[in-house]
Order: C-alpha cells, then sequence, then structure tokens
C-alpha cells in the first residue's frame, strides 16, 4: 500500500535540519546535521525519548558508511553527549513518537531491534559493536513496536540511509529483476539491478589481471575491497568476493570483474543471453 512522506525543512535547507512524517503514522523522523545541533535545544521533539542513527564515515579508506545506533530518554542530552565523545558522525537521524507514547523500555526495544537489522542487513559498519538484549514488554507493547520499527525502516530508507534494509539476496527469484552474468578468461561473477545500485554477490570471482588502461583506478578500489574483507586472494590469478557488495554502476562491477575498461552494460548477460542494456534499456 503507497505511503505519503511529509518533509517539513526547517531551517529551509534541503540538506538541513528537517523533519518527516508517513500518513497515518505517530512517529516522526528528525534530520539533524552535526552543525545544527545547537539550534534544536528548545525544540520539543528533541526533548522527547528515541531510537537514533548517527551517520558519517570512519575514514576516506572506508568503503562503507559508519552509523551508530542508539536510545535515549532525552534526545538533545544524548545527541550532546556524542559530540563530545563521538567523532566520525555529521548526521543524526532520530525516531520519536508525536503522541509522547515511547517510553524508556519502548526505546531500548527499537534500539536492539534495529542493531540486530543492521547487523544482518551489512549496509553500514557499526560503532556499537555486539548486539544488546530486548528489555521485557507486553505482548501487546511488542506488536506496536514490530508496527513502528516497518514504518521507522520505510521512512529511514527514504530518507537516504538504508541502515536496516539488506540487499536483495542472490537466492530471490520472485522479483522483476533477474540475476545476471559476466564472464572473463577465468572469472566468472553474479550480479543484479538493484534500487541502490549493481550487486556482486558473494562467491563471484574477479581477474587479478589489470590492464594499463584502468590499473591505477582498479587496484586503489581492489585495495579497499580487501582491507574491509569484501575480497579475498584466491590463486595467483583471481580475487574472490567473500561479501555482497553493492557498486555504483554496472561498468564498475564489470571493470573489477575483468579487469579492463568496460560497458557494464553489454558484459553482463542474462542465462537466456541478454544483455543488461536489452534488458533495461529497449
Amino acid at each position: 500500500m503507497a505511503k505519503t512522506i511529509k518533509i517539513f525543512l526547517i531551517d529551509g535547507e534541503p540538506n538541513g535540519l528537517k523533519t518527516a512524517e508517513l500518513s497515518n503514522w505517530v512517529g516522526q523522523a528528525i534530520v539533524i546535521p552535526r552543525n545544527k545541533l545547537k539550534e534544536i535545544k528548545q525544540r520539543s521533539e528533541c526533548n522527547k525519548p528515541a531510537v537514533y542513527f548517527l551517520v558519517g564515515k570512519e575514514s576516506e579508506e572506508a568503503l562503507l558508511p559508519t552509523s551508530y545506533i542508539g536510545e535515549a530518554e532525552n534526545l538533545w542530552n544524548r545527541l550532546s553527549t556524542h559530540d563530545s565523545s563521538k567523532d566520525f558522525w555529521q548526521t543524526a537521524v532520530a525516531f520519536v513518537s508525536k503522541d509522547n507514547n515511547l517510553t524508556k523500555a519502548h526505546v531500548r526495544y527499537l534500539e536492539s531491534r534495529c542493531l540486530a537489522l543492521a547487523i544482518q542487513a551489512k549496509r553500514f559498519d557499526l560503532e556499537n559493536g555486539v548486539e544488546s538484549s530486548l528489555p521485557s514488554l507486553s505482548e501487546a507493547d511488542i506488536a506496536e513496536m514490530e508496527e513502528f520499527l516497518e514504518n521507522l525502516k520505510l521512512l529511514l530508507s527514504a530518507l537516504g540511509y538504508p541502515i536496516l534494509q539488506g540487499v536483495i539476496s542472490k537466492e530471490q527469484k520472485n522479483i522483476s529483476d533477474p540475476l545476471f552474468t559476466c564472464k572473463g578468461k577465468d572469472a566468472v561473477a553474479t550480479g543484479r539491478m538493484t534500487n541502490d545500485g549493481f550487486v556482486v554477490y558473494k562467491d563471484s570471482t574477479a581477474s587479478s589481471d589489470i590492464s594499463k588502461a584502468v590499473i591505477e583506478r582498479n587496484q586503489k578500489i581492489i585495495e579497499k575491497l580487501l582491507l574491509n574483507k569484501y575480497l579475498e586472494k584466491s590463486g595467483n590469478d583471481l580475487y574472490i568476493f567473500v561479501k555482497d557488495y553493492v557498486f555504483n554502476s554496472p561498468s564498475a562491477a564489470s571493470d573489477i570483474i575483468l579487469g579492463n575498461s568496460t560497458s557494464g552494460w553489454k558484459k553482463w548477460k542474462t542465462e537466456s543471453g541478454k544483455t543488461l542494456e536489452e534488458v533495461y534499456k529497449k
């Protein structure tokens, strides 16, 4: 069922302070750039219990953005603490209840569930470390929080932070986006177009024989993939993907797989031989 998202630009800037809501939902998201932290101190929605996500990047070498997931009885107080103690983040995305019905136990439950989903999704590097235990809630409260969580997941991704949204699995069949294969002399990779980019699936292989035309660019990407444990060396001639990885484009993916400059729209093919271009552009 389609849902309407309402976004209010608090300071009139598209990448500034804003609130976001879904139709027929008691929850509300608040997006807070770190440099605007002082401006939210007196806002009522920022002095409530909340589950929140700090988002940034740990280092320039990191392939994935970093997130920290937390809960607070008073959002402003907790974010002020993180401003002094955590360096990596640039933005906080928090979720509160418009009807003030979230309690400390509720936001602890949401934090624990969000952390478990984020670990499973593997879309962001997490500052938290281990999963947290679920607090004791009644069946009615659990049902209410699970409904809150579903809307939170949807709105968080719609705002551009798919922290809890896993990549479509290789085994998933009943979707409109088919599997594609890219083959080189020895390398063979499987991937799929997704809403977030082109995903290359675990167990795909990539050539370690790289042409001069792309060697500088490819080596930088491969070094990051190795450092972040997405790739491992497999013999003398190949790398193997040990985790799914989402590339920005199919050509960026096929360049790494084949070791030269390529058109991913022509190199990725379905089982029946149709190119990516034929499936999506013709």
